[in-house]
């Protein structure tokens, strides 16, 4: 079942983004849903980015942009995690910019993968303002930064499984090469 095969992000460096300071995920070891490869990200608009895929330690994966540009070899370490309450096909994908990690900053993202076929799966981007209802469903509130930041692993998933039952459709499809 685990041998979908899709990924995520591009650019989750965004205000309002749903993240925390804490690393609720820091000592489990990630799911590896996928292998290691190209990967095609498509946005709303069509638009497509590649990535490559790499394995690395405690079952975490390193993306990076492969599209000649500003954004050139940027990009992520990321973590993958069953969501309780959810069915098995839906992820929590737990993602750090490769400049954070570099400098062990525990700033982390967090959103929804949805594997959809062998080869693909979808990504819904969490928006603190947007989605200010599955954020409160766990007492989560905007931080003075725009984002929503969590204060522990059980009000995140919490709030992303009040996400996931609010029916959010996804902004971001993925196809592993």
């Amino acid at each position: 079942m685990w041998k979908f095969a899709p990924l995520i992000l591009a650019c989750l460096l965004l205000a309002g983004c749903w993240q925390t300071v804490t690393r609720p995920y820091r000592n489990v070891a990630s799911l590896q849903p996928f292998t290691a490869g190209a990967i095609t990200e498509t946005d709303g608009d069509g638009k497509g980015t590649h990535y490559a895929l790499k394995i690395i330690a405690r079952g975490r994966y390193r993306m990076t942009q492969t599209d000649r540009g500003q954004d050139f070899g940027q990009g992520f370490e990321l973590g993958f995690f069953p969501l309780p309450g959810a069915p098995s096909h839906v992820l929590i994908y737990e993602a750090a910019a490769l400049d954070h990690t570099v400098q062990g900053a525990d700033l982390r993202y967090y959103g929804l993968l949805v594997i959809i076929g062998q080869k693909s799966a979808q990504e819904i981007r969490p928006d603190c303002e947007k989605d200010a209802r599955a954020a409160r469903a766990s007492g989560t509130r905007k931080g003075k930064d725009g984002a929503c930041t969590f204060a522990d692993r059980a009000a995140l998933e919490k709030s992303l499984l009040a996400l996931w039952k609010s029916g959010k459709k996804a902004e971001y499809s993925y196809i592993l090469k």
